[in-house]
């Protein structure tokens, strides 16, 4: 509901490129990264333009919106603390895997621009999910080290296909967990966002025309376009 005259605060949710759960200190890694990015549209008490349950960082928006102990809630639900950080931080970043957030890189508006301006697209899978359950399943963490390797240097060198081959890598990890393979598009690499087993799927194009082609053919309702966002 929205109320007239009233602006409510905004957050940026998230999308993750590789590393994930390497933020969740019992399974974090001395020489891995956590690589991910705040996108617009964004989010508000009053508007909310999302799934729940979509692997987007939305929980810990969500939290800080209401005033809460966002660390806390996250915790309790088994999360590791790159969605709180990445939302109140904003753009694209690159964090060292550990017990608490530290900031290894961040990009400045025209590198974030080049890289992923007009390349991101997210799809509701079908199905919301839920990180507590997904927590101790077992995983390749090597190969999700890899990934984050790999999306750091993509992001700190400004060289896409690093950063798009990672993707593939993390997506690769999320195969071998057991998730269902998702449609493939022209032109683009993809994995689920955040915990997987449904929820969002991020779609990364090679060119900003093969994004445009595709929310062609299939429509915004379910390829929705994502921009990086930086306060």
């Amino acid at each position: 509901m929205k109320i007239p005259g009233v602006q409510l605060p905004q957050l940026p949710l998230r999308v993750d490129f590789a590393g994930g759960w390497l933020d969740v200190p019992k399974f974090s890694r001395d020489a891995g990264f956590v690589v991910n990015c705040a996108i617009s549209p964004m989010v508000s008490l009053a508007e909310w333009p999302y799934q729940i349950g979509g692997g987007l960082g939305g929980s810990a928006a969500w939290h800080i919106l209401h005033g809460r102990d966002c660390k806390k809630e996250e915790a309790a639900m088994g999360a590791g603390w790159q969605d709180e950080a990445v939302v109140r931080e904003t753009g694209l970043c690159v964090w060292l895997s550990g017990a608490t957030p530290v900031l290894y890189w961040k990009s400045c508006e025209s590198e974030m621009k080049d890289l992923l301006r007009g390349r991101m697209a997210v799809v509701w899978t079908g199905k919301p999910h839920s990180t507590q359950w997904l927590v101790d399943r077992p995983r390749n963490y090597d190969l999700i080290e890899a990934a984050s390797d790999v999306a750091h240097r993509g992001v700190m060198n400004e060289e896409f296909d690093e950063l798009y081959e990672s993707v593939g890598m993390s997506y690769q990890a999320q195969i071998e967990e057991g998730m269902e393979p998702l449609a493939a598009l022209p032109g683009a690499t993809q994995k689920y966002c955040g915990a997987g087993q449904g929820g969002y799927a991020l779609y990364l194009f090679r060119h900003p025309e093969l994004r445009h082609r595709a929310i062609e053919r299939s429509g915004k309702d379910s390829l929705i376009p994502v921009e990086p966002y930086l306060r």
